[in-house]
């Protein structure tokens, strides 16, 4: 699978991701989460609430894994162009919530 990174710690900083502050602040722009069974640290994407409606993926609800590093957290599918575009929808999301 490609893995597209959403934000990265510089590596001239000192620190780590929260995963927890993450899971809650891309559940609280409306993601619905799965953990994926066998990885600590991934969970798959599976659909988004939209004006107070539930929004399936596109591509199916086992195509985007949103993935938590200690440094970075990003998101990982079996398309390149897919997995980048919707990296940079989620980080375009979290700038603007921020």
């Amino acid at each position: 699978m490609k893995y597209n990174v959403i934000m990265k710690i510089p590596s001239e900083k000192e620190g780590t991701y929260n995963e927890n502050k993450i899971l809650d602040f891309v559940k609280g722009l409306g993601w619905n989460l799965v953990p994926v069974q066998g990885r600590y640290n991934a969970y798959w994407i599976t659909s988004k609430k939209v004006d107070g409606k539930r929004c399936e993926m596109m591509n199916g609800d086992r195509y985007y894994k949103l993935v938590i590093n200690s440094r970075e957290f990003g998101i990982e599918c079996g398309g390149d162009y897919n997995g980048w575009s919707f990296a940079s929808e989620l980080r375009t999301e979290i700038k603007e919530a921020a």
